[in-house]
């Protein structure tokens, strides 16, 4: 079965942040969410010159930490920011190794591919499908699609892997598009979305985008507003669509970039940040840097957004609640991965909301 318009799929790096955003969701939300979560890879210790941890390290509490943070919640799973070459000990494909432990702990995972992954991907990729059952999820991006090959080479990766396309979900990317002007890329995603019967025949068609900062030196004010054009360019495909069309679900970022920051962490001085998100928009303040000025400056800043005219009513998202708690000082001023997750379900729960009232009951 099919994800409805109304389902929405955040793309979520695997990260402390992010999986104590999922887990903090009311199970209203919860229930109308499929995080597509990019498993990351070891971070570099530029002090010691190594990895922090081995691969192994880094995987090993992924299976405990979904049925944690997720249940047995349907969720997507993209190994492409792993390395290709990447084994577990003993050779086993981290792919392999990632959907044998979410198995044995009666998970439920649709692993995500593309259509230029590595051989050693799609033969874990076939063998697990053949275990499992759930299908495969493909991630192609605006380019990809707009190729006239696409079809045929999308049935040729499916059939590969022993599916047809009522069992694969097809997740258009546009990752970190450009999306002015917006009403051209509009008709542009509009038209290719018509262009071939793969679109309608697919077991779930999501589109998914992110026009977030890549960094926030962009963010030149101590408070501003900025647009959230892929949920802007979502609502103008989706009117533009012919009526009984199939269902396109949405999907962005959060409150992040495509990319991982890169980069010494021993150099960086992060700002302290508020990221919320506002009807087509995020309402953003920036502060000064923690690490020389610390985390105090929060409740302040804590102030700015309920003070703003966007402050979300109490009860809204566990994100909104704590910073009401914050600037009263009923809650601690926490670090970085607590204002990710702030931010992040209170953005979840936002999206879940919008979509909801964008499609009526």
């Amino acid at each position: 079965m099919g994800l409805k318009a109304s389902t929405y799929v955040p793309v979520l790096k695997w990260r402390q942040g992010e999986y104590q955003a999922l887990l903090r969701l009311d199970t209203a939300t919860k229930d109308h969410v499929v995080p597509l979560i990019e498993v990351t890879p070891p971070e570099w210790d530029f002090e010691q010159h190594k990895f922090r941890k081995t691969i192994d390290g880094q995987l090993a509490p992924f299976a405990s930490r979904l049925e944690k943070k997720w249940g047995s919640r349907l969720a997507f799973l993209d190994t492409s920011l792993l390395k290709p070459t990447e084994r577990m000990v003993g050779g086993v494909h981290p792919l392999t190794y990632l959907l044998d432990a979410v198995r044995a702990r009666d998970g439920v995972v649709i692993p995500v591919t593309g259509l230029e992954r590595d051989l050693a991907h799609y033969n874990a990729l076939a063998s697990a499908m053949a275990v499992d059952g759930q299908g495969v999820a493909v991630r192609v991006s605006l380019d990809e699609i707009a190729d006239a090959a696409f079809s045929a080479a999308l049935m040729t990766l499916v059939g590969s892997l022993g599916v047809g396309l009522s069992e694969t979900d097809l997740i258009v990317d546009l990752a970190a598009k450009n999306f002015e002007p917006l009403a051209d890329l509009a008709v542009l995603v509009t038209t290719l979305l018509q262009s071939s019967p793969t679109f309608v025949e697919a077991r779930s068609l999501v589109l998914i985008g992110t026009s977030f900062p890549a960094s926030m030196g962009e963010v030149k004010l101590a408070s501003q507003t900025l647009p959230r054009q892929e949920w802007k360019l979502y609502k103008a495909v989706t009117g533009s669509l012919p009526k009984g069309f199939r269902p396109l679900a949405f999907g962005d970022y959060a409150i992040a970039s495509a990319d991982i920051p890169g980069g010494d962490m021993r150099l960086l001085k992060p700002s302290a940040t508020i990221r919320y998100t506002v009807t087509d928009g995020w309402f953003i303040t920036k502060g000064n840097n923690v690490r020389d000025n610390g985390f105090e400056q929060y409740r302040g800043q804590c102030g700015t957004v309920i003070n703003s005219g966007h402050m979300a009513p109490s009860g809204f998202s566990a994100g909104s609640d704590y910073i009401r708690g914050c600037h009263a000082k009923t809650e601690k001023t926490g670090n970085l991965s607590t204002w990710r997750w702030v931010g992040t379900n209170h953005h979840i729960t936002r999206v879940v909301d919008d979509l909801a009232s964008f499609h009526g009951p």
